[in-house]
């Protein structure tokens, strides 16, 4: 019965080395149903328009702000005041945040009127690899932040010494 299991077992093996992982397939019919096929644009609500217009703004807000940032942090009237580390962190987050504004946010307005994804499925996919990879950036610049400021405050002579545009 233990020398069955095992053969079955060592056969799902054998079974699975010879094949690649692959995504599933995806159909986005999404704007082609049925109900989009006349006229969608008497769907259009009035919470619809102003959902699709504040994303607009939100556009306009994050990129205009992490512009901002990135320009008053790395100019040379306030660089001397920021020491090397934290404004190489903060700009990074700023430009991480700035791709956000301007790859992500931005499409997401159109679907929030038609209530569908207009853009297709491998645009599907691009977007989903973006919101999760840029997510992920953003975290991971949080924590590198978190750990400089810890040995920043703990250990404030090593980490002057050690902490240069090199370091």
């Amino acid at each position: 019965m233990f020398k069955k299991k095992l053969n079955n077992v060592a056969a799902v093996m054998d079974l699975k080395a010879g094949k690649h992982l692959v995504a599933p397939a995806i159909n986005n019919i999404s704007c082609t149903h049925n109900r989009f096929a006349g006229h969608f644009f008497h769907q259009i609500g009035p919470f619809d328009v102003l959902q699709a217009l504040f994303i607009v703004l939100l556009t306009f807000l994050v990129i205009s702000a992490n512009l901002m940032v990135i320009l008053v942090i790395n100019s040379r009237r306030y660089a001397a005041y920021i020491h090397p580390q934290p404004r190489y962190l903060l700009t990074s987050l700023a430009l991480n945040d700035l791709a956000i504004g301007l790859l992500i946010i931005p499409f997401s307005a159109l679907p929030a009127l038609l209530h569908c994804w207009p853009y297709g499925e491998i645009f599907c996919q691009i977007q989903a690899l973006l919101r999760g990879a840029l997510s992920q950036q953003s975290a991971v610049i949080l924590v590198c932040m978190a750990v400089d400021r810890y040995l920043c405050v703990l250990h404030p002579r090593i980490y002057h010494k050690r902490s240069s545009k090199k370091g």
